[in-house]
C-alpha cells in the first residue's frame, strides 16, 4: 500500500498518458494507486514499539493517597475521563474506508482510549495502567458512541460544541457520584470547540452562534466551575483546539477528501453557505480562544488543594509530516496521519498525540512543547521529578529536589523508544 493521494482528475489523466505511450506498468501503478485512495486504504496505525517494558521505570504509587494535587503521581490516578468533540471521540481513526468515516474509535482515542497496551495503543490510559494496573474510565470498546457499552469515561460526542460541552460535565459529575468516585483522584481531559470555529464564525447555512473568544470563554468558564463546585481529587488536563488551518497544506487530496473538508470544517474550506476565512483570519480566531483561556486559567479560579487545572498546550502550532511521493517526485505531507476523510486524526497520529500530551503533563510551564513530532522521546517521572506538573509544583519536582537537570540521561527523565 502506497503513502500517496491525487487529484482524481489528475491522476486519470496521467493513467491515460501512461497507456497512450504503452507503459502499462505505470498505468497500472497510477491505477493501484487511486483505487486505494479513493477507498481509503491506506497504513494509519502506529508502529509496534519494541521495548520489552515500558522506559520511565520509576513508577512509585503515594501511600495513602496525596491531600495535593501538587503531589499528584501518576500511580495514584485511579480513574480518567474525557469530555469533548470528535477528536477525543477518535472519529474515523481506523476507518478502513471512506464508508467508515463516521465510525467512532475509542478504544483508541489518545487521551481516553483503552484498548491494546502501549505498545501497540498509545493513549494515555494504556501509559497509565503501566504506573496503575487498576485505572478505570478509559473506552475498552474498538468502536462505539458515547451512549454504548463499554464507552465508558469517553463522554465526547462528535459535532458537540463549547455551548454543549457543559451537558457533558453533568454526565460525567452524575456517573462519578454513582461510581462512588470523588475520593478517587481523577484525571479528565477536555478538548472542544473545533466545531465553534469550523462551523460557526463564519455563517454558514448549518448552523450559527457566537463563537467569539470572549464568549469561548464564557462558556467554558461555567462548565468548569460546574467541574470544580461538584467534583474533588481531581486533575483536569485543558488541550487547547488543534490548529485546524494545518488542512489548508494537505495537498494532492483523493475525491472522498475533496468532497469531505468543505463540510466538515467550511470556516476554512468552505461548505453550507460559509464564507471561508483566510488561513491568517483562522489563526487570529483561534490565538483569541488561547488567550482567553490562559487568561481565565492562569487566574488562578481553579487552583484548591485538591482540584487544579493546566493548560496543556500541545497542538497549538503543529505541522503536516512529509513523506517521498513516488508519483510527484517529491515530498508531500503524509497522509497515513489522517483518516479517509483528511481532516479527522489517524490512529497513528492518535499515538503520537497520546506522547506529546505525556511530556506536556510532565513539563514546566515554560518547557511544554506547542507542536507534535514523529519521535519524541517519552519524559519520565524521577525521584527527583515524581510528580504531574502543575503551576505551583515547579514543574512535577520535589521538595527535596536535588538539583536534577533535565536533560540529563543518567536519570532516565527523557528514553527514547524506537518502533520494531
Amino acid at each position: 500500500m502506497r503513502l500517496i493521494r491525487m487529484d482524481g482528475i489528475q491522476t486519470f489523466h496521467q493513467i491515460l498518458v501512461a497507456l497512450f505511450f504503452c507503459q502499462p506498468a505505470l498505468a497500472k501503478f497510477l491505477l493501484e494507486d487511486t483505487i486505494n485512495n479513493i477507498w481509503g486504504i491506506l497504513p494509519r496505525e502506529q508502529c509496534r514499539l519494541k521495548s520489552p517494558e515500558f522506559p520511565c521505570k520509576y513508577r512509585r504509587r503515594s501511600y495513602p493517597p496525596p491531600e495535593s494535587v501538587h503531589r499528584l503521581q501518576p500511580g495514584d490516578i485511579d480513574i480518567v475521563a474525557a469530555l469533548g468533540d470528535s477528536i477525543i471521540g477518535s472519529t474515523a481513526a481506523l476507518a478502513p474506508n471512506i464508508f467508515h468515516i463516521p465510525n467512532q474509535y475509542r478504544g483508541v482515542s489518545f487521551a481516553i482510549g483503552g484498548v491494546g497496551t502501549w505498545k501497540d495503543r498509545l493513549t494515555i490510559p494504556n501509559i497509565l495502567r503501566v504506573f496503575n494496573p487498576y485505572v478505570t474510565g478509559g473506552s475498552s470498546v474498538p468502536v462505539g458512541t458515547e451512549n454504548d457499552r463499554g464507552t465508558n469515561l469517553n463522554l465526547a460526542v462528535p459535532g458537540a460544541t463549547s455551548v454543549t460541552v457543559f451537558d457533558q460535565a453533568k454526565r460525567l459529575v452524575d456517573m462519578l457520584k454513582r461510581m462512588r468516585s470523588m475520593d478517587r483522584w481523577k484525571l479528565i481531559t477536555i478538548q472542544i470547540g473545533h466545531n465553534d470555529v469550523c462551523t460557526h464564525p463564519c455563517n454558514t447555512t448549518y448552523t450559527a452562534f457566537d463563537a467569539s473568544p470572549y464568549m469561548y470563554r464564557q462558556r467554558i468558564q461555567h462548565t468548569l466551575d460546574y467541574l470544580k463546585t461538584n467534583l474533588r481529587r481531581t486533575f483536569i488536563n485543558f488541550v487547547p483546539v488543534l490548529d485546524v488551518t494545518i488542512t489548508k497544506e494537505l495537498k494532492d487530496l483523493s475525491p472522498a477528501c475533496l468532497f469531505a473538508v468543505p463540510y466538515v470544517c467550511p470556516c476554512v474550506h468552505g461548505g453550507f453557505g460559509g464564507k471561508p476565512f483566510t488561513r491568517k483570519e483562522m489563526q487570529r480566531l483561534l490565538n483569541g480562544y488561547l488567550k482567553e483561556i490562559k487568561y481565565l486559567i492562569n487566574s488562578n479560579r481553579y487552583e484548591r488543594e485538591d482540584f487544579t487545572v493546566v493548560i496543556q498546550p500541545a497542538f497549538v502550532n503543529i505541522k503536516p509530516f512529509y513523506s517521498y511521493s513516488k508519483v510527484h517526485r517529491k515530498q508531500s505531507p503524509d497522509l497515513t496521519y489522517f483518516g479517509p476523510d483528511c481532516l479527522h486524526p489517524s490512529q497513528k497520529l492518535h499515538a503520537l498525540m497520546a506522547r506529546a500530551l505525556w511530556n506536556n503533563m510532565f513539563s514546566s510551564e515554560n518547557e511544554k512543547q506547542t507542536s507534535w513530532n514523529q519521535s519524541p522521546p517519552f519524559i519520565c517521572p524521577t525521584p527527583s521529578n515524581p510528580y504531574i506538573a502543575t503551576r505551583f509544583n515547579n514543574g512535577g519536582q520535589s521538595a527535596n529536589n536535588t538539583g536534577i537537570v533535565y536533560g540529563n540521561y543518567n536519570h532516565n527523565r527523557f528514553v527514547n523508544v524506537q518502533c520494531y
